[in-house]
């Protein structure tokens, strides 16, 4: 039974135990249920969108290392390309540049070899064996020349 602390007489049963009604009242902590469900939502819906994203970004950067080394083994000999390239060292994708070239299925390539270095694009396709054609392909040099190197 609880007690007003002004009167010193104790207070009715509806009144004793209510904090709205007596401050001395002890608190019952409330259910934190909702707030665990909503972490676990959360937690989980940030899982699935990182998981997602990155799923989806690992394909692309496979496709695109699966590109570079089929073109990179196709120009490996080519001859007007090792005339100005030398070996090929590195061969990387431009996303940018390729985003901007007009076309469909024209991409900009980063490209360094024992002898120099310069900017590839490359018009191809792949055909129904699922292998990557070159239709054509240009080499820009630092130097600003540029050399067609397929057909």
């Amino acid at each position: 039974m609880s007690w007003d602390p002004h009167s010193g007489k104790p207070l009715p049963p509806q009144f004793s135990d209510n904090p709205a009604f007596n401050p001395y009242a002890p608190r019952t902590s409330g259910s934190r249920t909702w707030l665990w469900l909503l972490l676990a939502l959360g937690g989980g819906g940030l899982f699935l969108v990182l998981l997602c994203c990155g799923g989806a970004f690992g394909v692309i950067a496979f496709g695109v290392n699966m590109m570079e080394a089929e073109l990179k083994d196709k120009l490996r000999d080519n001859p007007k390309l090792r005339e100005h390239i030398g070996e090929i060292q590195s061969l990387d994708t431009d996303l940018t540049a390729s985003m901007a070239v007009e076309g469909e299925d024209t991409y900009r390539y980063k490209v360094r070899g024992t002898k120099g270095s310069g900017e590839l694009t490359v018009k191809q396709h792949t055909d129904d064996d699922g292998n990557e054609v070159i239709e054509e392909a240009s080499l820009r040099l630092a130097d600003g020349k540029t050399v067609q190197i397929v057909p």
